[in-house]
């Protein structure tokens, strides 16, 4: 399909479950914490933003089935063209036996995975697990996009897909610059949001609570976090941007509480300072927790975060050694 033609997809995005590693042992630990697939909701959005039909499958969403053929079956029942998963290294293996009974009852359906295991790992995968049709590696919105326009494959940046036995990897796409450009997620496609998404027990006063994220991409590579598969490119949504972010999530969905899972949140005094000083002089009824960096906090910016509403921050300790 040449760019420019625009074309209408039904799509799935679909957030697997996966396990625990304890044979024998049911995952109950979405009973006190369910978190919202922040980065399905993104793509989701964008998606939707370019004309799409789109619908979210939450294996771990309210009342879904623990068993896989019963997730497939309500997955075919949506009649999508394209299914993409999202999956981290221990969902993938769900991800994987979802994709591969999806092409038994409809093979025609286009199949795609990503997230933080696929771009770890790329082309190996697509070659391993010939239930999928495609592969995104980095940030999704684009690249989804780029599919859903019926772009030749060959074409489309972040995607690794085969033709016959060979499987090609193409250039990744360019990382999205401005966040600001990005709509609001797509919390509406969560059935049961936000009341039965219910965030850690003992971080919260108020419900009900909802998550954000406010930037990506992170200024340090440690080798142990997922972000050295991303790169580095720090990147942050605006001060106002989060404010009506926020206020969004207050008055369409009555939140009260949100926790924001940046990792680097105060990484940027200004943007914090200019967001501390909105909330203050114009609350709106919402604690938040945030996550902070010790050498991107002191007792100033502490009382900012205070007085903006901020519940509790977190930190953490790497080294108990002070050299």
């Amino acid at each position: 399909m040449k760019k420019g033609i625009r074309v209408r997809k039904r799509i799935l995005l679909v957030h697997p479950r996966g396990c625990n590693w304890f044979p024998c042992h049911r995952d109950i630990t979405d009973i006190a914490n369910r978190m919202a697939p922040q980065g399905l909701l993104s793509i989701a959005a964008y998606l939707l933003e370019q004309g799409h039909d789109v619908s979210i499958y939450d294996c771990l969403g309210p009342g879904v089935s623990f068993n896989l053929h019963k997730q497939v079956k309500e997955i075919l029942d949506y009649k999508p063209q394209i299914i993409g998963f999202s999956a981290t290294t221990s969902s993938f293996p769900d991800a994987a036996d979802m994709a591969q009974k999806i092409k038994e009852h409809a093979a025609h359906i286009k199949t795609v995975c990503g997230g933080i295991h696929v771009s770890a790992l790329e082309g190996e995968l697509l070659r391993a697990y010939p239930a999928f049709d495609f592969l995104c590696t980095g940030e999704g919105e684009l690249t989804m996009a780029d599919l859903a326009q019926e772009i030749v494959p060959a074409e489309i940046k972040g995607l690794i897909w085969r033709q016959d036995s060979q499987v090609f990897t193409n250039q990744p796409h360019p990382q999205i610059a401005d966040l600001d450009s990005l709509p609001f997620p797509a919390y509406e496609k969560l059935k049961g949001f936000p009341h039965d998404y219910h965030l850690p027990l003992f971080s919260y006063v108020n419900t009900p609570g909802a998550t954000m994220i406010t930037s990506r991409g992170c200024m340090y590579q440690c080798s142990y976090c997922d972000r050295s598969v991303f790169k580095k490119g720090f990147r942050y949504n605006s001060a106002p941007y989060i404010y009506e972010h926020m206020k969004y999530l207050r008055t369409r969905f009555s939140v009260r509480h949100i926790n924001i899972y940046d990792d680097l949140f105060t990484a940027n005094r200004a943007r914090i300072t200019e967001l501390c000083e909105k909330l203050a002089r114009y609350p709106l009824g919402i604690n938040f927790n945030c996550v902070v960096r010790v050498g991107y906090t002191d007792d100033e910016l502490l009382k900012m975060l205070k007085d903006a509403g901020c519940l509790m921050v977190s930190l953490g300790i790497e080294s108990a050694n002070p050299q």
